[in-house]
């Protein structure tokens, strides 16, 4: 059987809007935007916590680098489920985020002499 599911339309414009405020550093307004998201289409929010932490992975990938964020995700393995819970509450999600990438950055190789 196959059935093909269609995305909710504003699960997906909403995904281009957290991509666009992820790649600026904007993680309070980010997570402020899903809240309002959250109330006008509280069956699709789920789409958004589970495409989330493949936006932030990807933004640090393409800023810091794939090498760096392979170390850092070895070690942290909880990762994932950690930025979902923070992402519930701007401030924690804004403060999460940052420290993220900050220590995604020392996770990168020094260069080889």
């Amino acid at each position: 059987m196959n059935v093909a599911v269609k995305p909710h339309p504003a699960a997906v414009e909403f995904l281009d809007k957290l991509t666009d405020l992820i790649k600026a550093g904007k993680y309070k307004e980010a997570s402020e935007g899903y809240k309002a998201f959250e109330k006008e289409h509280a069956t699709a929010d789920f789409l958004i916590l589970e495409a989330l932490p493949y936006r932030v992975q990807n933004h640090l990938q393409q800023k810091i680098g794939s090498t760096a964020f392979s170390i850092y995700s070895l070690r942290h393995p909880t990762w994932t489920t950690e930025i979902v819970k923070a992402f519930e509450d701007p401030a924690k999600f804004d403060a999460f985020a940052k420290k993220l990438e900050a220590d995604v950055a020392a996770s990168k190789p020094a260069p080889k002499k």
